[in-house]
């Protein structure tokens, strides 16, 4: 008892102090407190003509688009340089990607901007391209021998590359940054401007070669050159703002100034009262993509360009340029974590979103609920969707706490200091010195059958402050008079924090839910959930004539497969499970349009692939898979029905057929050995389903590439909701 009243003192007195002080002005929080405290502060934004409005929309869209890619999967360098620049982590796959692909090169690469654009990517992704897989990429570019003679891209990039980092170069070498500088200024233009070989200046290279003299631009001839391209890149602009129907042109030039210390947004770059940015967002399409001509769909090249222009126009606030990386590294990357928002009388939103620290995050959260929050201080969250701290007349207020790999942390810094980890679950949270977090649920028996009473334990935790060190140390307890709800029963727990829910359920999936809801308090608990599976009872268990051959960890789930009527024999004599069989991927897709309750297309409906022939049992089950989305070819036109699943394959599946965000995960996945071998496309989905517990790996690896059998999709589709 002397602990808890530790705990409750000390709780009174921090809050008390947080809210004087967010009252104060100050940025200063206790432990775990819904604080908004920001570490350091940023230069002076450069003036810019852009309207507030119009740059809170290009952030806006830096994040759309900057998801857009990570949910579809990194797919080229200037992608991955774009995400970077933008804050965003980029898989360490794709690092390692690249490495292989200069180790299976022996560092050899034909064309200078090979190794220039090799280079940029490798930096913005924290790697030394001195040394990628052992081969020194800077040494292979300025002492490279085609530079000279082809197109203006060549010395454009090399110039780029060289100057992206702190690099040693020899005076000797071919290609010193001057020799590039000589080469490209000789190339301008009477008008101003720059073209890739010979002819009229064009937008693209002009804004390409502004980008490159930006790192030069003291020393006067370069300023001249590049005030010069500038002008002309103001002329070529029609009447509508741009430069023709091209949105990459737009985006070049808008990184081309900015890295020159130009607005793009200003008025020698404004016709008919359209900027060159205002002009780019004009191209933004509803997924998050961008267009290469107005009207058309979403354009892999043409989103990448777009999203390096609005990062570099966010640069050119703070004196930045995109391919400038010898500074710090982003700190706090932004990674992909789940959010909770818990009120005093249940949830207010969940959600999962791309995040560097917890206050973004629940920003980002109650942007997409439309949530209102008040943080008039800016360091302390006092309201969260109209309920406000101190609704209770006490203490009471918003606080959170981070699930990582299996177990709290209870922060003793402000939302806005929290350094956010891949797979962080976030809970935000009412409560008061009351109110504790669930620290474990214990059910047993651990594989209930149908009817079988279930015994649920619950612990819960509190951190309260230790006088002696001066920090919150975490105390377990028993979560006593707590409400335990599943299958449409209830039960309470006891003084030990036991309860029974008396006559059991029958064989499903269940979510436990454990609430400690108060009339005009804060809760006693934050709300937690848990996932049940009663199985099927052993005398209602089907013979087959192959259990033997069934793994014991697959054993109950096979049986609640087959009651369920998920999963069949496949013998028309004797019962056979066949357990070690690989599911071909027309099964799969069967089992998938079972789970979600969908019918197969009618035989006479039209056929999506064609190898999934009129007549087979699959043809109407894949045409209605690929109907919802839950499947893709494997080229545009066939599907190979009789092809195996791999683990990846089937993560991903079963993310399209159930649209799993991951907001009502645990703790969240935890990193595997093997995660440089998860395909980009699956990564997301890998990490959404073993964060929600559906899939798992075996001894620390997932192996994706393994196939799935049918005893694996048994246990998988008992899991999923």
């Amino acid at each position: 008892m002397k602990n808890h009243s530790l705990s409750s003192r000390f709780t009174r007195l921090g809050l008390a102090v947080v809210m004087l002080f967010a009252m104060l002005g100050a940025a200063v929080a206790p432990a775990g407190q819904a604080a908004a405290a920001q570490a350091g502060g940023t230069s002076a934004p450069a003036v810019s003509a852009l309207p507030a409005k119009e740059a809170a929309s290009v952030t806006a869209a830096v994040y759309a688009t900057a998801e857009f890619m990570l949910k579809n999967g990194v797919q080229s360098d200037w992608q991955a340089i774009g995400l970077a620049q933008a804050g965003y982590k980029v898989p360490v796959s794709y690092l390692k990607a690249l490495e292989g692909k200069v180790s299976e090169a022996k560092g050899v690469f034909a064309r200078a901007t090979d190794y220039a654009r090799i280079t940029l990517a490798v930096k913005a992704l924290g790697g030394d391209p001195a040394n990628v897989a052992g081969y020194n990429l800077i040494e292979k570019l300025y002492n490279h021998d085609a530079i000279t003679g082809q197109t203006l891209n060549n010395p454009v990039y090399a110039l780029l590359a060289l100057d992206s980092g702190s690099y040693t170069i020899p005076a000797n070498a071919n290609w010193t940054q001057s020799k590039l500088l000589a080469e490209i200024l000789a190339k301008q233009n009477p008008d101003g401007g720059f073209t890739l070989t010979t002819g009229a200046s064009d937008p693209d290279m002009t804004a390409m070669v502004l980008n490159a003299l930006a790192g030069h631009k003291q020393e006067a001839a370069v300023n001249t050159a590049g005030q010069r391209a500038a002008a002309w890149l103001s002329k070529a602009q029609d009447k509508n703002g741009g430069y023709g129907d091209s949105s990459e042109s737009v985006a070049q030039a808008i990184i081309g100034l900015s890295a020159f210390g130009i607005d793009p947004a200003g008025a020698e770059y404004t016709k008919g009262q359209i900027n060159l940015v205002s002009k780019l967002m004009s191209f933004s399409a509803a997924d998050g993509g961008f267009v290469h001509t107005a009207g058309g769909s979403s354009n892999a090249l043409s989103t990448e360009q777009a999203l390096e222009a609005m990062v570099a126009y966010q640069l050119f606030g703070t004196g930045g340029k995109l391919f400038d990386f010898s500074g710090t590294p982003v700190k706090n990357p932004q990674v992909s974590v789940s959010v909770t928002v818990e009120g005093p009388n249940g949830t207010l939103a969940e959600g999962s979103v791309y995040a560097g620290n917890v206050l973004k995050a629940l920003e980002k959260t109650a942007a997409a609920k439309r949530l209102a929050l008040v943080n008039k201080a800016g360091n302390y969250v006092t309201g969260i969707g109209g309920v406000i701290a101190g609704t209770f007349g006490g203490y009471d207020g918003w606080m959170y706490v981070v699930a990582r790999g299996g177990a709290w942390i209870y922060p003793s810094v402000g939302m806005g200091d929290f350094a956010l980890e891949e797979n962080d679950r976030i809970v935000v949270y009412y409560g008061g010195d009351n109110t504790q977090v669930v620290d474990a649920v214990t059910v047993t028996p651990a594989q209930p059958q149908p009817g079988q009473d279930l015994k649920v334990q619950v612990t819960q935790k509190q951190w309260v402050w230790n006088e002696a060190t001066f920090t919150s140390d975490p105390v377990t307890s028993p979560a006593a008079g707590i409400q335990v709800t599943i299958g449409g029963k209830t039960a309470v727990t006891d003084a030990a924090g036991v309860a029974v829910v008396a006559g059991g359920l029958p064989a499903n999936k269940y979510n436990l839910t454990v609430t400690g809801y108060l009339k005009d308090k804060t809760p006693a608990i934050v709300r937690h959930t848990v996932p049940v599976t009663v199985a099927s009872a052993a005398e209602d268990r089907p013979a087959f004539a192959d259990v033997k051959s069934i793994s014991p960890w697959a054993l109950e789930s096979v049986y609640t497969a087959y009651d369920r009527k998920l999963m069949n024999g496949v013998s028309e004599g004797s019962l056979l499970f066949a357990p070690k069989k690989n599911i071909t991927r027309a099964e799969f897709a069967a089992l998938l349009l079972r789970l979600t309750g969908n019918e197969p297309s009618v035989a006479a409906s039209a056929g999506a692939f064609s190898d999934v022939k009129a007549g087979t049992w699959y043809y109407g089950t894949v045409n209605r898979a690929k109907e919802l989305g839950i499947i893709s070819g494997v080229t545009a036109t066939t599907f190979k029905p009789d092809g195996l699943v791999t683990r990846q394959d089937m993560a991903v599946m079963m993310v399209r057929a159930f649209k799993l965000d991951a907001a009502s995960a645990g703790a969240g996945a935890g990193k595997f050995s093997d995660e440089d071998k998860i395909s980009d496309y699956a990564l997301s989905a890998v990490r959404t389903v073993t964060g929600l517990g559906y899939m798992s790996g075996t001894g620390g690896a997932f192996e994706p590439s393994a196939v799935v059998t049918r005893e694996m999709a048994a246990a998988v589709a008992v899991r999923l909701p």
